[in-house]
C-alpha cells in the first residue's frame, strides 16, 4: 500500500491546482461515519469490527477484507461500492443534492423526465450545464 503521507501530500497539491483527487478509503470511511453521527466505538459495536481496526482503516494504514467491507457498509447504511468509491454512488449524490433543495423524485418517470430536461440543456449548450460537456 502507498504511504498515506504521500497520498495526503498528493491531495494537498491537487487541491492547490484545482485537480480532483479521489478520496482514500480511510477518508470515505471517516466521512461516512461522521455523516451517520457514529463514533468509532458505536460503529465498532454496530459492525462487529474492533475499534482499533477502524482507526487503522481510517488512517489508511491497512485496507479491510471484503467481508469486513460488507459489515461496515451494512452498519453505515450504504453500499459497498459507495464506501470503496467506485463511482457508482453518483446517482445517490445527485438524489441527495436534489433532496437537500427540497426536490423529491417520486417515480422512474419523473427521473426520466428530469434526465431528458438536463440532456436538452446540454444539447442546447445552456451555460448552466456547460460543466457537463457533451459527447462527440
Amino acid at each position: 500500500m502507498k504511504d498515506p503521507r504521500a497520498a495526503s501530500e498528493h491531495q494537498s497539491a491537487a487541491s492547490k491546482t484545482g485537480d480532483a483527487v479521489p478520496k482514500t478509503f480511510g477518508e470515505r470511511l471517516r466521512e461516512a461515519r461522521a455523516e451517520t453521527h457514529f463514533t468509532q466505538s458505536s460503529l465498532s459495536t454496530r459492525s462487529g469490527v474492533p475499534k482499533a481496526m477502524l482507526s487503522r482503516y481510517e488512517n489508511d494504514h491497512i485496507l479491510p477484507s471484503v467481508a469486513t467491507l460488507h459489515k461496515l457498509a451494512d452498519a453505515l447504511g450504504m453500499s459497498v461500492s459507495a464506501l470503496v468509491g467506485d463511482g457508482s454512488n453518483v446517482l445517490q449524490a445527485f438524489a441527495d443534492a436534489l433532496d437537500d433543495l427540497g426536490i423529491n423524485i417520486q417515480s422512474d418517470a419523473e427521473a426520466e423526465r428530469l434526465g431528458n430536461v438536463v440532456a436538452d440543456m446540454v444539447e442546447e449548450h445552456d451555460d448552466h450545464v456547460s460543466f457537463l460537456g457533451s459527447g462527440p
